[in-house]
């Protein structure tokens, strides 16, 4: 279905990257479809750990917001013959629908991955993969949007609200070769997750994270059954440098290396002290998140033990390039997606350049 709403067909008067006309019974059944895999990927989410291991080679990729076409150009890139005959592992860090056109076609495609091989691709959590988040209009679309304007209000609405109940059990955090953490927005506080005397180890970490619910509709932990650590994990941003970035800079956190995330209203912010400490603590070595646009599609950041990575180009009209990562015998790689400047019709005309 996917290679269909790929394609031009002409003669039906169908462009690329559309679902053209079709049938309430055809759209009923394709609905029936994604409901059938969501529901699959549940069951399996479900039987997996907060934070999984994942082991390398492995490639890592970041925010896709509805970027079909970069998703596509991706697999064209890394994975053209398919995920089971690839001798990588694959994890998504979250993030994969709102504000992009394709937000429906995204998270389709990823859930049908994930059903195909289980044990070859992870899917973690982002803050836009829950309801209160990609239902919101403004976003424009927003992933509810984008499911009703293919399958009307009710059966996109049921078709949304499945897929979000698979987005309720998706894992939280990652670690690849039990040495780079990898999750959406960044490390919990030191009030979330305390430190100290058997408090220490990367065991230590794992057994905190995997404590949170299997479910969590609601993560916000200002509502009923929320959760403070999972919430950190999907929304935390590092704190901006006074050399480099555009706020406050790192003395707006508190002597622990943590402070409020006023940039985005909620959860909290981490300097790059905070996360040396986190770092050592944990026995890690480096921490790979997402959660935030960068020109590139990457950025090196808090004395080369952080990475930001994005994988959606021209992100709300922007000029950002994309990227991922393949981490791969002890060492960070990065690929960055090139796009021609005067690509033909339909075509992405795209390659991986390291």
């Amino acid at each position: 279905a996917l290679r269909f709403f790929e394609l031009p067909l002409p003669e039906k008067q169908k462009p690329a990257f559309h679902w053209g006309q079709q049938a309430d019974a055809q759209l009923q059944l394709l609905a029936r479809y994604i409901q059938t895999v969501a529901r699959d990927v549940r069951k399996l989410c479900l039987a997996e750990p907060r934070c999984v291991h994942v082991r390398a080679p492995c490639y890592i990729l970041g925010d896709l917001h509805g970027n079909y076409q970069d998703l596509i150009a991706f697999e064209k890139a890394l994975w053209r013959i398919g995920l089971a005959l690839s001798p990588a592992n694959f994890l998504f860090l979250g993030d994969y629908v709102d504000r992009g056109q394709h937000s429906l076609e995204v998270i389709t495609y990823l859930l049908a991955q994930k059903a195909l091989c289980p044990g070859k691709i992870v899917l973690l959590r982002g803050n836009h993969e829950m309801r209160v988040q990609n239902s919101y209009p403004a976003y424009n679309p927003c992933f509810k949007a984008s499911c009703t304007n293919v399958f009307g209000d009710t059966l996109g609405t049921q078709v949304w609200e499945c897929i979000n109940a698979a987005f309720d059990v998706f894992p939280l955090a990652a670690i690849v070769d039990g040495s780079i953490f990898c999750t959406h927005g960044g490390i919990p506080s030191s009030e979330v997750l305390p430190r100290g005397p058997g408090c220490r180890g990367v065991k230590h970490l794992v057994s905190q994270i995997n404590r949170i619910p299997k479910d969590l509709p609601q993560p916000d932990p200002s509502q009923r059954d929320g959760n403070q650590l999972a919430w950190d994990l999907m929304w935390n941003d590092p704190a901006p440098t006074e050399q480099g970035d555009d706020a406050k800079g790192e003395g707006a956190v508190a002597t622990d290396g943590f402070g409020p995330n006023t940039g985005r209203g909620t959860a909290h912010m981490f300097s790059a002290k905070a996360l040396e400490g986190f770092l050592r603590d944990f026995g890690l070595s480096h921490l790979v998140r997402a959660h935030e646009v960068r020109k590139a599609g990457f950025q090196v950041q808090q004395h080369s033990q952080m990475v930001t990575i994005f994988s959606s180009s021209g992100y709300c009209g922007a000029s950002n390039e994309a990227s991922c990562i393949l981490a791969c015998e002890g060492k960070i790689r990065f690929i960055r997606l090139e796009h021609s400047l005067q690509p033909a019709l339909f075509s992405l005309a795209s390659k991986a350049a390291a």
